[in-house]
């Protein structure tokens, strides 16, 4: 769409002045009241999935956020607190918040919403100590859990906590038959990979600025830039929408604001632990330790991203040990090969062509080929689509792979990663399977003592350096971009936009 502007006291006299050249506003002397975000994914989910839509829409909301401590904190409920053995957590909720469809939230409405979301396969993990969800008055919602778990609310922050109208929650498949939540912004249509949205006049905070948000789903990284300088798109704004060597094109534009942001997604590589030749942990170590991580974000990211030292996001720095930070040592890796490697055939290093579409996931996988080429190992690099890739790595059908992960909280990470059982571990074909940490990961989730919580994690991470089931690369920095009449457009470390405050200019 092109470039409309605000209130022209005399259009015809001053229209040369104000629209730059070869540029002719859509609609003469109206104000623009429609915001197109492009995306290189697509944020309609449907109603299978536990929120129908991505968070970044701003349709609905949840219980409770992080803050830049990656600390729990209220949304709508507007204060939480735990028992004194740390099993039961007390959600008090937000008076007077009605849902897009009139109805009102109170205790029972979010007790069904929580119950539904921990039988929902995408959000069940966190919920696997749960008891029971009480409603305990009518803004009281009491959450029973059979351990004591004193990170439960920012287990739960964001997605695993969202929150809908009674309306919509589908108990057949634990999914919803419409996205009608209580945010600022109203599900309107969704048509040809777009979502149209329209602001929510009654919303309980601050009414947003603009009447209709787009989010368009562009999946080529060069259309999706051209898009934006051509003004078709008002904003690129997500994880990875923006390439680093696509930098300088928009810097060379005046009309463009760049911009960024430290986000919460870091880029793994990770093995199938059961197959030959990384079933040892001697041969995974030394995969990992042929990495230059300095090199690789110099090189492939333009700077745009920070080397991994630690298993999760430094934005968590609190609970990063140091000790267990991934190294690079070419030459130790040589050594652990000569001394570990059998005879192997090819080893398979699979690619999610989706992803290498948002993150140089490819070139990863080239530098890494070689760098194996280097050592002796004849590498392969398979490229598959998003649903084939998912069944692939599920089967357990490659050696190794990268998968970007987004989140802070080390319970969440190690239970979803490292835990026997857990979701990712499974899901990605990991199949780690090891005691001590299946121990440690139990033993730091129930502690409430912060600090011995940290030790716990601090050894469970020493254990994971050791054993290598996978190795952080490194954690993403997000470009996004906005043409120059769109103001106050900022996006969070969740990649969220704050779209109550963007307006134009």
């Amino acid at each position: 769409m092109m470039r409309k502007y605000g209130w022209i006291l005399v259009l015809l006299l001053t229209a040369a002045l104000v629209l730059p050249a070869g540029c002719a506003s859509e609609e003469e002397g109206a104000e623009k009241t429609e915001l197109i975000i492009g995306l290189g994914r697509d944020f309609y989910y449907g109603p299978e999935d536990r929120t129908f839509l991505h968070g970044s829409t701003n349709v609905w909301e949840s219980l409770v956020y992080l803050n830049e401590n990656q600390e729990a904190i209220p949304w709508l409920a507007e204060n939480f607190y735990h028992s004194a053995d740390g099993r039961t957590w007390i959600f008090e909720l937000r008076e007077g918040v009605r849902f897009h469809d009139g109805r009102e939230m109170d205790a029972q409405v979010v007790r069904d919403n929580l119950l539904r979301l921990s039988r929902h396969p995408a959000t069940a993990q966190p919920y696997r100590n749960l008891v029971e969800v009480r409603a305990a008055g009518p803004l009281t919602v009491e959450v029973e859990l059979s351990v004591p778990t004193p990170a439960f609310p920012e287990m739960i922050s964001y997605f695993a906590s969202a929150i809908f109208s009674p309306d919509v929650l589908n108990e057949e498949n634990n999914g919803l038959t419409a996205p009608v939540g209580t945010g600022p912004y109203i599900f309107d249509n969704y048509h040809e990979d777009s979502i149209t949205l329209k602001a929510n006049p009654d919303y309980w905070g601050a009414p947003p600025h603009i009447e209709t948000v787009v989010f368009k789903h562009i999946p080529d990284a060069n259309t999706r830039v051209a898009a934006l300088l051509a003004g078709e798109v008002d904003v690129l704004a997500d994880v990875g929408v923006i390439l680093p060597e696509q930098v300088p094109q928009l810097q060379a534009d005046p009309d463009i604001q760049l911009l960024t942001v430290d986000v919460l997604t870091s880029i793994y590589m990770h093995f199938q632990t059961e197959k030959p030749p990384f079933d040892s942990p001697e041969m995974r170590r030394a995969a990992a330790l042929l990495l230059d991580r300095e090199e690789l974000v110099e090189s492939l990211l333009d700077g745009y991203g920070t080397p991994a030292a630690g298993f999760i996001t430094p934005l968590a720095a609190y609970w990063i040990n140091p000790a267990a930070a991934p190294r690079h040592d070419p030459e130790e890796a040589a050594a652990l090969l000569k001394s570990h490697l059998e005879e192997t055939g090819i080893v398979e290093i699979l690619v999610n062509s989706n992803w290498a579409a948002r993150w140089p996931i490819l070139s990863l996988a080239q530098y890494l080929q070689t760098e194996l080429g280097n050592v002796g190992i004849e590498a392969e690099l398979i490229s598959l689509e998003m649903g084939a890739y998912n069944d692939a790595v599920k089967a357990g059908e490659y050696h190794i792979t990268f998968t970007p992960w987004t989140g802070s909280d080390p319970d969440d990470f190690f239970s979803s990663w490292i835990l026997s059982d857990g979701s990712f571990n499974l899901n990605r074909g990991l199949r780690f399977s090891n005691p001590d940490a299946d121990r440690l990961i139990h033993e730091a989730a129930g502690e409430m003592n912060r600090d011995k919580r940290r030790e716990l994690y601090f050894a469970l991470q020493e254990l994971i350096a050791e054993e290598t089931p996978l190795s952080p690369v490194y954690h993403d920095m997000t470009v996004y971009a906005a043409r120059s009449y769109v103001q106050d457009f900022t996006m969070d470390f969740e990649f969220r936009p704050n779209l109550h405050a963007v307006r134009f200019e």
